[in-house]
């Protein structure tokens, strides 16, 4: 059940969830397993992320991915608009540090079967994109990064 009802609104609400000086050091020295340990205490149902996701929606699990996305590669480019299935809610935390000097790699979201999409910029490190699924009539795509690179956990809630 949707807690948050400002979410019907626009589809995605932007917010802020700390992480700990550890998190951001692993990221520095891109050691990706750690990264992934963290990840896997803080998304557990005891942990601070599925606790902090509760005051938005009720869902009983979290599946997450480490998304990198660099300018110059050449599988670099604009993802395929889709609604996560029959999960229930989805998130995009960023774990970019200078989000302001990435071009491109915005999310956008929309509800099917309209035009008006929503650019929502990379945040900075931390910032936490919480969009609706299908479920709710939205879906999203990811652009690609034209400038810099983009790391973000990419979550979804069922």
């Amino acid at each position: 059940m949707l807690k948050f009802s400002a979410l019907m609104n626009t589809g995605f609400h932007l917010t802020y969830f700390p992480l700990t000086e550890e998190v951001r050091k692993s990221v520095r020295a891109e050691n990706w397993k750690e990264v992934d340990e963290a990840f896997k205490v803080l998304t557990s149902p005891k942990g601070r992320l599925f606790e902090f996701l509760k005051a938005y929606h009720d869902f009983s699990s979290i599946e997450f991915i480490i998304s990198i996305r660099e300018a110059g590669t050449e599988w670099e480019e604009d993802g395929i608009w889709h609604d996560d299935g029959s999960r229930v809610f989805a998130f995009s935390l960023s774990l970019t540090e200078n989000a302001s000097e990435i071009e491109g790699g915005r999310l956008g979201v929309k509800r099917k079967n309209e035009e008006n999409v929503r650019l929502i910029p990379t945040p900075e490190f931390g910032g936490i994109i919480l969009f609706l699924t299908g479920l709710y009539g939205y879906e999203h795509r990811i652009h690609s990064v034209t400038k810099g690179r983009r790391v973000i956990i990419a979550g979804w809630c069922s």
